[in-house]
């Protein structure tokens, strides 16, 4: 079988998206022979080294354009034609122009559940596409349960056609001594322990101004000498979060890193106390996952697909009860025995996600699609 792979988000900043194309390409790798597959990766630029280990399996396509748009409804139904492949793997988009069986992978449909969280621009753009490449899919892989029911439920699908493969753990996230890795932080990030670590895009609907305030009840009732260091790229409509900064004067104790490379991000975790993930809504959720892969102690709002991902491996709280998120962190820092346990957990919730099981489900995904 010839799978054609859209592969434009690999070539992209680290983001959700690319970790998902990097994770399953390289768990094919793993689990297919290149004697009965072959994984055409199409791209507008080519591929970082070291980004797939190299392969037989791989065949890369690179052809520039000026305009993606064009390029994916266009010119890539042309070269899935030219290079005789049987199905095609997006994510998100699907041309009405593909003459062969096609799966994507819509990770959540979080536009259509509140669409205030994105820009006007975004959600009109994401409402005109989503459900439109949904209807033309042959399947539809999302991430989560959760996910997987919001779709069936809001672009009124058949639930065969919708199946859950969620996401593995990413690579490079493990535990490190917690006195190593806060030397690290201190080196390079000038950042002093005791820390609460948040990670995520500077967005409304990641609801960082809950982790303020949880830090800030923590700091004030408390009394808990903790900063609350915030990693990430710039979103769009910061200033909630600029407004709260102020509220709460947190010029003092908040650190704003900016975007930090998974390479640091591990040394992150490790060195925090706490993780802090208070997102009203995940189709799935990574960074908690990342956290308790390094044993680091999560808590969680009990929005979207975060209880999947969670489970018993953190603690999970309503993402608009600041006081009680604060209390959390005081108990995981002042009970030494609660922590070590929630650490076990963690790691042993981190363990059951991986990318071999998500190629799997997606493979027998890919076999469904060609036989319809």
């Amino acid at each position: 079988m010839r799978i054609g792979i859209d592969a434009r988000l690999l070539t992209g900043t680290y983001t959700g998206d690319r970790t998902y194309w990097r994770g399953l390409l390289k768990a094919f790798h793993e689990i297919l022979s290149p004697d009965e597959y072959r994984l055409v990766l199409f791209s507008t630029r080519p591929v970082p080294p070291n980004t797939l280990p190299e392969s037989p399996l791989y065949e890369y396509v690179v052809a520039p354009t000026l305009s993606e748009r064009f390029w994916s409804f266009f010119r890539l139904p042309r070269l899935v034609q030219q290079y005789q492949c049987d199905l095609i793997h997006t994510q998100y988009t699907v041309s009405p122009f593909f003459r062969v069986p096609v799966v994507t992978t819509v990770h959540d449909i979080s536009f259509m559940i509140e669409p205030r969280w994105f820009p006007l621009k975004d959600r009109l753009l994401l409402r005109l596409m989503i459900p439109a490449s949904c209807r033309r899919a042959q399947r539809v892989l999302t991430v989560s349960e959760t996910s997987r029911e919001d779709i069936i439920t809001m672009l009124h699908l058949p639930p065969e056609k919708i199946i859950a493969t969620p996401n593995g753990l990413p690579e490079g996230f493990y535990p490190i001594e917690k006195a190593p890795a806060q030397e690290f932080v201190k080196r390079e990030y000038g950042i002093e322990p005791p820390f609460a670590l948040a990670v995520g895009v500077l967005q409304p609907r990641k609801n960082w101004e809950l982790a303020l305030l949880a830090v800030y009840f923590a700091r004030k009732e408390y009394g808990l000498p903790i900063r609350l260091v915030l990693t990430g790229k710039p979103g769009w409509a910061r200033h909630a979060l600029e407004e709260a900064k102020r509220e709460l004067d947190a010029s003092s104790w908040l650190i704003e890193t900016g975007y930090v490379p998974d390479a640091h991000l591990v040394w992150l975790y490790n060195a925090a106390e706490v993780f802090l993930y208070p997102s009203f809504y995940e189709g799935f959720g990574l960074p908690p996952l990342e956290a308790m892969a390094c044993g680091t102690p999560v808590i969680a709002s009990n929005g979207g697909a975060l209880p999947e991902v969670v489970g018993a491996g953190g603690i999970l709280l309503p993402p608009n009860e600041a006081g009680l998120w604060a209390n959390a962190i005081r108990t995981l820092m002042h009970n030494d025995s609660y922590r070590d346990a929630l650490r076990l957990k963690a790691l042993e919730q981190a363990r059951q996600f991986t990318w071999c099981t998500t190629a799997e489900r997606t493979l027998e995904a890919y076999r469904q699609a060609v036989r319809l």
